[in-house]
This record gives structure tokens, C-alpha cells and sequence, in this order.
């Protein structure tokens, strides 16, 4: 009797030690490994709380970047004295507005006088166009009723076209000059295509009609040559150009450039010329430049 109290104390002993084991462990084992649901909801990470909503999920376009907000702005900062606000007016509410709805920048550009500033608005205008969709730019500019503006926002377009084609850009300037008048845009073009590729620009220009517009050309040209083969540029002139004013502006052009890396060189060269008008504004080019190479030396 005395051996069996402690036998069965000691049983009730291990029997709350295994109870009280399988309350802390048991349970807490199943309720991870059966309930995923708990596991899921459990409280965010402070960070996940900030996450942006998914890229998916359809935004509402900011209200100042719609047209008619754009165009209030625009509006707005046009009649300010002050020329920060035009500055803003350039680099970002006018290309805002382009990106947004070009053909409402275009209709403004038209219309606005504010504070004088319609052309630089209509070139601005243009020019970002122009870098955005060459050829609705370019659909723009042909129908602008003002003769004046139409060549030159066409010129514009195609000033953007000659950064990566300017044979191509010449070509499209070339289809809208129909009068046979010089034009400086198309010259200016020619110019950009010469000095990047001269040989094909210099065909192109030679195998033009005989005319204003010619002579303007092959004088640009050769203005592009005479910064590398001044002789070669003078030759040019001579041979491709009537003995008319544009020769003689074309033949003063290139001397000037020639005297200013060899002046010995281009003196030599206007000895050869005849007595005319010609030679002696040759020789009253060379020696101004003369002297100003002897003032810079004292």
C-alpha cells in the first residue's frame, strides 16, 4: 500500500506533463499546417500598406494635361510681363500640348497674337510636331493660307527631316517651290545636304534649269566647298554661274573664305582677273582682310 500512492502520484504527474506538452505544441503545429487561411491574414508589412496600385489598374489623366487646361495655361503665361513664364511656354507647356492634341496646338498657333508672339509660337509649334510626326506636320504646314508662313513652317518641317535625310528633305522642300524664285529655305536645305554629302547635293543643284534659283544653289555650295577647297569653290562659281550680281556675290563669298586660311594664295588668284567690277571688289575684299590680319598681329 505505502509503494502504490507514489506510483500513482508519479502517474498523474506525466499525465499533466504530456497534457500541458500537446496544448502548446499540438495545436500551434495543426493551426499552421491546416489553416492557410490564418496564415494569409495576417497583418501587412508596413511597406505593403504604401504599395502604388498595380499598373493594370486604369488611372484618370491628370486634369493639367488635358488641351483645354493646357491651352489656358498657355494663354495665361502669354500675357505675362514676365519671361520665365515664356521659357515655361517653350520647353514644356507647348510640347505638353502638342503630345496631347496636335492639331488643337496647330489651330492655336494659327490664331494667337498674344503679346506678338504668333510666329514664335507657330515655329515652336512646328518644329515639335515635326519631331513627333514628320508627316502630319508636314500635311499642316501645306495648308496655311498665308503664303509667308507656309513656306516658312514647311521649311521648318523639313529642317527636321534633313537631321536624319537631307537628300530627302531637299526633295520634299524642292516639291513645294513651284515659282521658279529663289528660295531661301530650299537653299538652306541644300546647304545642310552639302555639308554633309557634297558630291550628290552639288549633282542635284547642277542638274537643276538655268535660273535664279540655280545660281543661289551652286553659290551655297560652293560657299560649302570653299571651307575645304576654296579653289576649287571659286572654280565653281566661275564656270556654273552667269557673269551677273549672283556671280559676283558668289565669287566676294568664297574669296572672303579663301583669303581668311591663305590670303597669299587668293590674291594670286584675283591678279589673273580682267579689269571690271568684279576685280576691283576682289581687291578691296582682300585688302580689308588684310588689314585686319596686320591689326591682329600688332
Amino acid at each position: 500500500m505505502k509503494m502504490k500512492i507514489p506510483i500513482a502520484m508519479l502517474g498523474i504527474v506525466i499525465t499533466g506533463v504530456v497534457l500541458t506538452r500537446w496544448n502548446t505544441v499540438g495545436p500551434a503545429h495543426t493551426s499552421v499546417s491546416s489553416s492557410p487561411t490564418a496564415a494569409n491574414n495576417k497583418p501587412a508589412h508596413p511597406a505593403e500598406l504604401t504599395k502604388p496600385p498595380s499598373v493594370s489598374r486604369r488611372v484618370r489623366p491628370n486634369a493639367e494635361h488635358e488641351p483645354a487646361q493646357l491651352l489656358a495655361r498657355i494663354q495665361e503665361a502669354l500675357s505675362s510681363t514676365n519671361p520665365d513664364e515664356r521659357e515655361i511656354i517653350l520647353a514644356n507647356l507647348l510640347p505638353a500640348l502638342v503630345r496631347a492634341d496636335p492639331l488643337a496646338a496647330a489651330r492655336f498657333a494659327e490664331t494667337n497674337d498674344l503679346g506678338g508672339t504668333h510666329d514664335m509660337i507657330l515655329h515652336r509649334v512646328a518644329q515639335i510636331w515635326a519631331a513627333q510626326d514628320t508627316s502630319a506636320a508636314l500635311d499642316w504646314a501645306t495648308t496655311l493660307s498665308n503664303a509667308r508662313e507656309r513656306a516658312e513652317i514647311l521649311t521648318d518641317v523639313c529642317l527636321q527631316i534633313a537631321e536624319s535625310d537631307p537628300a530627302e528633305a531637299v526633295r520634299t522642300r524642292s516639291r513645294h517651290v513651284t515659282d521658279g524664285k529663289p528660295n531661301a529655305g530650299l537653299e538652306a536645305l541644300a546647304q545642310r545636304w552639302a555639308e554633309k554629302d557634297f558630291s550628290p547635293a552639288l549633282d542635284w543643284a547642277l542638274s537643276l534649269d538655268a535660273g535664279a534659283q540655280r545660281d543661289q544653289l551652286i553659290a551655297r555650295l560652293a560657299y560649302v566647298q570653299s571651307q575645304t577647297a576654296p579653289f576649287d569653290a571659286a572654280m565653281l562659281v566661275v564656270e556654273n554661274v552667269p557673269e551677273e550680281r549672283a556671280q559676283t556675290e558668289a565669287v566676294i563669298t568664297v574669296l572672303h573664305q579663301w583669303a581668311l586660311r591663305d590670303l597669299a594664295a587668293a590674291e594670286k588668284w584675283v591678279e589673273g582677273f580682267p579689269e571690271s567690277d568684279l576685280r576691283n571688289r576682289a581687291v578691296n575684299e582682300l585688302n580689308g582682310i588684310a588689314r585686319t590680319h596686320s591689326e591682329i598681329r600688332r
